[in-house]
């Protein structure tokens, strides 16, 4: 067996150790709380709905949608891409690829870029979903690309930043950051800032990059291992980072949650918690559902506790958005809880689909788009009642 080989199926060991977590038959699983009671403050109501293929089925993926002001598009993993209309769904392309799709959906500056089990990175048209250009990496890709007008940034399962010339795929520079034997199934999210690409390894590491050459501005790592086996050392950083306010907030799994300064990367607070989903942000807080199914409220500049719901605990609960100041949750069973910012109370709640979903909800322009893992895809409004 290959590294990449080995390192893909000892990924998906960990992938299938935290899942156990969750079985019924598991002794050391988590008993999630029933459907919690609340006074229902906003009605929910589904503008569109759509079927998207076969969505992600029983995979160990994350395919968010990927939403611009000119469409919403999603994936399942069988290589089909569709693009929707935002206010009616209506679709106004389908591309039916080859591609086992394993990365979620980037759109803008005129594509759609996404990436496969094989390690390929893919760019489609966004006008009519055309291949324009196709590039083979070392490793499987399993999260969004990131993009300016130049390049589209990548990361790989194997711990590479790999930087694409954006008009034709063709590698720019390239990043290499060693990673542990034993990792998440997952990859975190570059993010592009002005001069920087910033990233986050499964070794627990950040990092803050040139974006011109790929040459390391600086590095921090926000989580130490600790344990005596592989799976109890796991701290990977595999969702997204959130750059605002002079701060990089990360999240780890089986660590901490973080924020570095944004130019030097000097750490200003650490708060113990684990989580691999994705982090939101809005009005100086930071949202974070944690791995066992809290969901918290953290002021971003002293790392204080604003409120914390334990309400959703052992649900299995997706990362979160905010949508009218309503933080917004998924959970194993496919409700979605709308919980109030400020108070952390359960405001709204309703269900998208039984088998639950296939990534974390996206807002835009005050409505929230949510794929589940049987394919459907839905965009949802608040109504005051």
């Amino acid at each position: 067996m290959n590294l990449r080989s080995k390192r893909n199926s000892l990924a998906l060991l960990a992938a299938a150790a935290l899942a156990l977590a969750g079985c019924s038959s598991n002794p050391n699983a988590i008993e999630p709380n029933p459907l919690p009671d609340f006074e229902r403050e906003f009605k929910v109501d589904r503008a569109w709905s759509a079927g998207i293929g076969e969505g992600i089925d029983k995979a160990w993926l994350r395919l968010q949608p990927a939403v611009t002001h000119r469409a919403v598009y999603a994936a399942d993993l069988e290589g089909l891409v569709e693009a929707h209309e935002l206010e009616r769904g209506k679709r106004l392309w389908r591309a039916r690829t080859d591609d086992r799709i394993s990365g979620g959906l980037y759109a803008g500056y005129g594509k759609v870029v996404y990436g496969t089990r094989e390690g390929d990175v893919v760019a489609l048209s966004e006008d009519d979903g055309s291949e324009l250009w196709r590039t083979r990496l070392s490793s499987e890709v399993l999260s969004p690309a990131a993009m300016n007008a130049s390049l589209a940034v990548v990361q790989t399962l194997d711990g590479q930043v790999i930087a694409l010339d954006s008009e034709t795929g063709e590698e720019r520079w390239r990043f290499d950051n060693p990673v542990p034997i034993l990792i998440l199934r997952g990859a975190a999210t570059p993010t592009i800032v002005g001069d920087r690409v910033y990233v986050a390894f499964a070794n627990g590491k950040v990092a803050a990059l040139d974006v011109e050459n790929g040459i390391p501005v600086w590095e921090r790592r926000v989580a130490e291992p600790t344990g005596r086996s592989e799976l109890e050392r796991l701290v990977d950083i595999s969702n997204n980072l959130i750059v605002e306010g002079g701060g990089v907030f990360s999240a780890t799994f089986q660590g901490s949650v973080a924020v570095l300064d944004q130019e030097g990367g000097r750490p200003y607070w650490t708060k113990d918690m684990s989580t691999s989903t994705q982090l939101a942000s809005a009005l100086g807080s930071l949202f974070v559902a944690d791995s066992t199914g809290h969901v918290w409220a953290i002021d971003q500049r002293t790392g204080n506790t604003l409120w914390k719901l334990d309400l959703l605990y052992g649900r299995g609960l997706t990362g979160v958005a905010v949508q009218r100041g309503q933080v917004v949750v998924g959970d194993a069973e496919g409700y979605l809880h709308w919980i109030d910012a400020a108070s952390g109370r359960i405001t709204a709640r309703a269900r998208h689909h039984r088998k639950g979903f296939a990534a974390a909800p996206v807002v835009r322009d005050d409505v929230l788009y949510v794929y589940g893992r049987r394919g459907r895809l839905a965009a949802y409004v608040l109504e005051d009642r």
